[in-house]
């Protein structure tokens, strides 16, 4: 299945223009009410480094992993809209991740946003050539289920959209 350029543009555009990230003025506490690390409230109100300013592998991984732990835990507290805007920030500094794709992907749909989930689920599947990991059969459990949802979805979707 082939996706036109002009669908993975538009998927590109939307994703970049996510809504701004809320300013924080005090600094962050996390639900058991300790206190954030030195580093996440900057993260949190969303200056981050730039990935042109030199910044090393590890620090990058850092960035993206926090990212991605703040989008589960807005997840975990039914913020989706915060969550997704995490999964996105993380997807700029790691593009073509399947589990980012996956994530926003799942938000997109919950959100009732059915041609922004249509595209991600299919930029999700198009990232795991499907066709190798069948081959191999090295497709875990979890993402087995994960593909078997997107599909599901995309079938479910392109009848909406139409």
């Amino acid at each position: 299945m082939r996706i036109p350029l002009s669908l993975l543009l538009l998927a590109a555009a939307t994703a970049a223009c996510g809504p701004y990230p809320r300013r924080v003025t005090a600094p962050p506490v996390i639900p058991n009410g300790q206190r954030l690390p030195d580093g996440a409230a900057t993260a949190q109100a969303g200056a981050l480094p730039s990935p042109t300013r030199g910044d090393t592998a590890g620090e990058r991984e850092r960035i993206i992993t926090q990212l991605v732990r703040e989008g589960d835990d807005m997840v975990a507290a039914n913020d989706l809209a915060s969550a997704l805007n995490r999964y996105d920030r993380a997807s700029v500094l790691k593009p073509n991740d399947p589990d980012l794709l996956y994530k926003s992907a799942r938000l997109l749909d919950l959100q009732l946003r059915p041609q922004e989930a249509l595209m991600r689920y299919q930029k999700f599947l198009l990232s795991l050539d499907i066709e190798r990991i069948k081959a191999q059969g090295d497709a875990s459990a979890k993402m087995a289920e994960a593909i078997a949802l997107a599909q599901q979805r995309i079938l479910i979707l392109e009848k909406q959209v139409k």
